[in-house]
């Protein structure tokens, strides 16, 4: 195996990704997927697959942070892996059968929308938070088949609805929870993903892979035990402002990609 060095950037570039992703809570495909679409310029249908696998290092290392330092709410990631596998399972499935640039314009639509909704909740007026007992699973088995479909959207569609639960002592372990339900379902996803045709195509490319996740594994583990700290003690209204400007700039990139 012969490791190509001129993917070297992929290793601060993963410092940055994972920090941003496990400090906000949210899946680190949102970058890594413009970055290997723009960058690598992968096939987008490995981007995706990719992706996932990229996450599965980043986020069980910063499942191992979040475990640590008591963040994480063992009652909420039990509830909401109960519809969030079984859609991740059929949104994998059905990648099979959509082209790569539609996969690749629902991601940059999916983010762009979200991102804008999340940044008018941030600047309009703040409403009255009121706690409640209530599991999502509607939402959660969405959220599982975009995470299935396209990577992304499963931490984005399930912490607004963890936010105020009743069993939530800080926002730090809304976080925390969330990393660890996007960490399973990634795991389950991209094992959905691998039928008999995608893996010939993953063969063919074994070269270029191995020589993006020697730079990329590292960096992502790295990453995954800093974001953790930074997230423990912001200010929750903070948090939202940052992780929405964050997914506007990385939805305009991938429209960019589209239009080149």
């Amino acid at each position: 195996m012969n490791i190509d060095l001129t993917y070297w950037y992929l290793f601060p570039a993963g410092l940055v990704i994972a920090t941003l992703a496990m400090s906000a809570g949210i899946s680190g495909a949102n970058f890594w997927i413009p970055v290997y679409l723009i960058c690598v310029k992968l096939d987008p249908r490995i981007t995706f697959w990719l992706a996932l696998i990229t996450m599965i290092f980043g986020f069980g290392s910063g499942v191992v942070r979040n475990i640590y330092q008591g963040t994480v709410n063992w009652y909420l990631v039990r509830q909401y892996l109960i519809p969030t596998v079984p859609g991740a399972v059929l949104g994998a499935l059905l990648t099979s059968y959509v082209n790569g640039e539609v996969l690749v314009f629902t991601f940059g639509s999916f983010i762009l929308i979200y991102g804008s909704y999340m940044l008018k909740s941030c600047i309009s007026s703040p409403k009255a938070q009121i706690r409640h007992d209530k599991v999502f699973r509607g939402i959660g088995f969405l959220a599982g088949f975009m995470k299935g479909l396209i990577a992304t959207g499963l931490g984005k569609l399930i912490v607004p609805g963890m936010w105020n639960h009743e069993k939530v002592r800080h926002p730090s372990e809304v976080i925390g929870s969330a990393t660890v339900i996007i960490f399973i379902v990634n795991v389950i996803a991209a094992l959905t993903r691998m039928n008999h045709e995608f893996i010939g195509v993953l063969t063919d490319n074994t070269n270029i892979l191995s020589s993006i996740l020697v730079f990329v594994f590292p960096s992502v583990v790295i990453g995954g035990q800093i974001g953790p700290r930074i997230i423990k003690d912001m200010n929750a209204a903070h948090l939202k402002l940052y992780i929405s400007v964050l997914l506007i700039c990385v939805s305009l990139l991938i429209f960019s990609r589209l239009l080149l």
